[in-house]
């Protein structure tokens, strides 16, 4: 079984791009994807160090909806970080 985190994209270089899992760490990882380019603001699925696949904010609200369905009240810091990237996808499209 694999393990993918979501993030947001902070900056890109050439096949480096920067993110931040919600936690306000920059990170350095691969852009491993070819649909299309991946850009500041961007949510991303980042698996072993390399982004695997664009994600859209709607389906992120899905996975906190049933995270806190499944969770309950234990469910409040891993919802809050998902949180923290919708947020932060936000402001930096706003520029």
């Amino acid at each position: 079984m694999c393990w993918g985190s979501p993030a947001v994209v902070l900056e890109t270089d050439g096949t480096i791009a920067k993110v931040d899992y919600g936690d306000g760490v920059t990170r350095e990882v691969f852009i491993g994807i070819s649909e299309g380019k991946v850009a500041k603001g961007d949510l991303v699925m980042v698996h072993a160090g390399v982004i695997i696949a664009k994600l859209t904010e709607e389906g992120i609200l899905e996975q906190i909806s049933f995270i806190r369905e499944v969770l309950g009240e234990e469910s409040v810091a891993m919802t809050k970080t998902y949180e923290n990237i919708l947020r932060l996808a936000e402001e930096l499209r706003k520029g």
